[in-house]
């Protein structure tokens, strides 16, 4: 199998862009929730987000299921790139029977992620099934009408050599920030986003409240505010930013939906939950979701 290296790579597919962009939050929640219950109200899914219909970020414990609870079909999936290789967010034997239900005759899928979690992929994956993209923090590589930048998450593996990642995604309908897991953002990932203003932030929020220990590689709201505070004073982004919270912990949040959704509000955010849409309109429109 062929692994790409180079700085900057594309995939891309035949279209024109279309009026809107739709992300879809398939799985919402930390690895804390109890996903022999998936499906019960206070259950969220692993980790995974859909991007323009074609796009899904991050395949772990409940990937496939994230899948077919809300009716995606895997045939229609163009790429898959991991944030990193929890298996929360990474698990080579669902990515397995994800591409097998693609069937025959689907084109063949594009995956990125770090070198190490490549190797787990092909231990699991025959070579035909899928093109393996090795990327590190710096890289760009564009999938369709997306242009992705690796960022270097603060996120710690087992393995200290390998990267955790957050993605600066640039796209006709603005620029998107997707930041689960991490704590705060690192000063390399704020070069690499540069002067570039963000539209959207989907931002990591393990925890509602400040003082807890996993405060080093997550994020709370008093985090977050402060984060947002600086952005503003760069005008990296402003009073029309949309920032979601995910990542979201069954025992750092309130157990009430609607109390949790609330507190969300109060800081300005959105509060995502499994199954929830959020469209973009272009900005040559001037729309917002």
């Amino acid at each position: 199998m062929r692994r790409d290296n180079d700085n900057e790579r594309t995939t891309d597919s035949a279209g024109a862009p279309s009026s809107a962009f739709e992300l879809r939050f398939l799985g919402t929640g930390a690895a804390d929730h109890d996903w022999a219950r998936l499906g019960a109200s206070d259950v969220r899914g692993s980790a995974g987000t859909l991007f323009g219909g074609r796009v899904l970020i991050d395949a772990g414990v409940t990937g496939l299921e994230n899948l077919t609870r809300f009716g995606v079909d895997p045939a229609g999936l163009r790429a898959i790139v991991i944030t990193h290789s929890h298996d929360d967010h990474f698990k080579p034997a669902v990515i397995a029977k994800i591409l097998d239900l693609r069937g025959d005759g689907a084109e063949r899928i594009d995956i990125y992620c770090t070198p190490q979690a490549l190797e787990q992929l092909d231990a699991v994956l025959p070579a035909g099934m899928f093109q393996g993209h090795a990327i590190r923090s710096g890289d760009r590589f564009t999938v369709d009408e997306m242009r992705f930048t690796v960022l270097p998450a603060n996120h710690a593996l087992k393995d200290f050599s390998e990267e955790a990642f957050h993605y600066l995604i640039e796209t006709p309908y603005g620029n998107i920030l997707y930041a689960l897991d991490g704590a705060w953002l690192t000063r390399r990932e704020r070069l690499l986003i540069g002067d570039r203003q963000l539209r959207l932030i989907v931002w990591d929020a393990t925890m509602e409240k400040a003082g807890d220990w996993r405060c080093f590689e997550h994020n709370d709201l008093a985090m977050i505010d402060l984060m947002m505070l600086s952005l503003r004073g760069t005008e990296t982004v402003d009073e029309k930013t949309i920032c979601v919270l995910n990542h979201i912990a069954r025992t750092l949040w309130p157990e009430d939906a609607a109390e949790a959704e609330a507190i969300a509000a109060a800081h300005g955010y959105l509060l995502a939950h499994d199954g929830m849409r959020l469209e973009l309109k272009s900005v040559r429109d001037g729309g917002r979701k």
